[in-house]
């Protein structure tokens, strides 16, 4: 059983092995350095939020100087929810988020396979996905840049194509529908920037897959015969006969899905767009963060092979790689003419699918490149909302995706070579794959180091203030420039204070105004819909401008005063919904499981 079990897929545990070399120095004792050196601070507010029933955690208490500021009310939080688990095994935070860039790497490794696999074959799937997993960029986002949010967009890509190309493909069934929503759902809940980038790409493959399926129809021109009246009539009586045989069931089906996807995002997603006037986000896409200062060159894509782990600059002496992997691009390139001529020798009832496939992933491929190249200025000032992404090189993620898809077509193209041959062809690339790779996949400084040392000391307070501009609240004027305060900054007056209590949204203590009245400014940024109470009682205060805390003035006596985050009509309609849709998406699988006979 086992033996037949294994030689059915031996190519998905071909493919999963490929991709464990990816991750032999996370699997090492120690911790390396990246340039987004967060991962174990925000896991630890994460569980700082959860421990404290702040659930879904927006604000963490220990950043901004200690101010605090509504992180995950903004920065998506699916891998930080994910790193939990391992922390719920006791398994220590410099562990906790190393396994969540290994669980990237296979998860996405096994999303490609699936994906490729599914139109092509066990043989393209496994090949794709080597290419996808030893992809330069692919390394670049985990060991130079840490980036462990976008990384994750690596496993959704494929995911949202398959489950596409499934739910068109299997028209009756309801799971691909759900599956692709929980794949939308989870890349908008890992990086908000890789919605923007792929949705525009995905929109092209659902229509082109529309096209070729025969699902959608557009107008012959030639064959359409006006009608011999003029006016309004006339010129819409071609659009009502193309529209007449639109498969409108098919885009519902898709624009359902795209809803459910936003349902089940919705503690994240409405809360970004209609709370994001409350933080102070210009600084994200200005000076160093715009899109304009890191586009990249034809040289630092297909030519050069330099290595670095420093930063990306203006101009071209970045410190840090920005090539779509040698192999992947000059293998396209050969594969795109014999898909080409394929292509045009053929007759077009006899075109297989594929090879229209694969012309639709190379073309793709070189326009993800694009993009990330100062010619497709134009492109990024005619589409205000791309310039969101910050780098314009972000687009390698597309392009690598794309790119390591052209290799599917290949054993289609050598399918009549003898076995031995064709062994001997793939055996080649995977060493040429990995021999100009190999070397990419590894940290520049790696060594041992605790969840206390990296808690404690300088590295703690450097954690505290990196990135302390990032979703400031905009009553602040500035950021912090020294530590908060222990729940209190400031008292004027005659007062004193004891029981001090704090949570990751709330804190409290007592006071006990003597003589006069008292003035007290808290260690606490507001945000909307802070609170303070005395009591039951809820209290007026005012928020001082330059770092945006809070101040309110006491009369002489005793209170029990209590400060709180509390829901927005915005974050508890967006809570609800997510609910409702998770409560909708399990009872849609359990409706749709296979019945077991009796």
């Amino acid at each position: 059983m086992l033996l037949s079990w294994i030689k059915k897929h031996r190519w998905l545990i071909f493919s999963l092995l490929i991709t464990l070399p990816t991750v032999f120095y996370l699997l090492k004792p120690g911790y390396f350095n990246m340039h987004d050196d967060l991962q174990m601070m925000r896991l630890l507010q994460m569980e700082k939020c959860i421990k404290d029933a702040q659930i879904p955690c927006r604000w963490v208490p220990d950043m901004g100087y200690g101010y605090g500021y509504p992180l995950f009310n903004f920065y998506p939080p699916l891998p930080f929810y994910l790193g939990l688990i391992p922390r719920l095994l006791g398994i220590s935070f410099v562990w906790s988020t190393k396994l969540l860039f290994v669980f990237q790497h296979l998860a996405s490794g096994l999303a490609m396979y699936l994906f490729a696999s599914a139109i092509f074959g066990p043989v393209s799937g496994f090949l794709a996905t080597a290419f996808y997993s030893w992809a330069p960029y692919h390394a670049l986002d985990t060991y130079v840049r840490g980036a462990l949010n976008e990384s994750f967009a690596f496993i959704f890509f494929p995911l949202l194509f398959l489950y596409s190309y499934k739910l068109i493909k299997e028209k009756r069934k309801i799971r691909p529908l759900l599956f692709l929503s929980l794949s939308f759902a989870g890349l908008m809940l890992s990086h908000s920037i890789m919605v923007l980038m792929i949705v525009p790409f995905l929109a092209l493959w659902v229509l082109f897959l529309l096209l070729t399926e025969k699902k959608l129809f557009l107008p012959d021109l030639k064959t359409i015969r006006l009608p011999q009246t003029t006016g309004l009539k006339s010129f819409l009586f071609p659009l009502f006969g193309w529209v007449s045989d639109i498969n409108f069931s098919l885009i519902f089906k898709f624009l359902l899905s795209g809803l459910l996807a936003i349902g089940l995002a919705s503690f994240f997603f409405f809360p970004v767009i209609f709370e994001n006037k409350y933080v102070q986000l210009d600084s994200m896409f200005r000076g160093y963060y715009s899109y304009i200062v890191h586009f990249t060159s034809i040289n630092q894509l297909f030519i050069s092979r330099f290595w670095g782990y420093g930063a990306s600059v203006w101009g071209q002496e970045d410190q840090m790689s920005f090539q779509v992997g040698h192999l992947h691009w000059m293998v396209s390139l050969p594969i795109a003419f014999f898909a080409l001529r394929r292509f045009f020798k053929t007759k077009k009832p006899k075109i297989k699918k594929e090879t229209i496939f694969v012309l639709f992933f190379i073309s793709m491929a070189f326009f993800g490149a694009f993009l990330t190249h100062e010619r497709s200025t134009f492109m990024w000032n005619f589409l205000p909302l791309l310039q969101k992404a910050q780098f314009s090189w972000r687009f390698l993620t597309v392009a690598t995706f794309f790119f390591s898809l052209s290799v599917v077509y290949l054993p289609g193209l050598i399918s009549k070579l003898k076995p031995s041959l064709r062994k001997n062809i793939y055996l080649s690339l995977l060493i040429i794959l990995l021999a100009l790779n190999f070397s990419y996949f590894r940290p520049g400084q790696f060594g041992p180091i605790t969840d206390e040392q990296k808690f404690s000391g300088r590295a703690w307070m450097l954690q505290q203030t990196a990135g302390i501009y990032d979703y400031l609240p905009r009553w602040a004027s500035t950021a912090a420039k020294g530590k908060a305060g222990d729940l209190i900054d400031e008292i004027e007056g005659e007062v004193d204070i004891t029981n001090k209590q704090k949570g990751t949204d709330w804190f409290s203590f007592d006071a006990l105004v003597k003589n006069n009245e008292a003035k007290i400014t808290l260690a606490q940024h507001y945000f909307p819909n802070f609170k303070i109470y005395n009591g039951d009682q809820e209290l007026v205060f005012d928020i001082e401008p330059e770092l945006g805390r809070m101040t309110f003035e006491l009369a002489p006596g005793e209170y029990k005063i209590r400060t709180k985050l509390e829901n927005t009509p915005v974050r508890s309609a967006s809570n609800l919904i997510t609910l409702f849709s998770l409560a909708l998406t399990a009872y849609l699988f359990y409706k749709t499981c296979p019945k077991r006979k009796q």
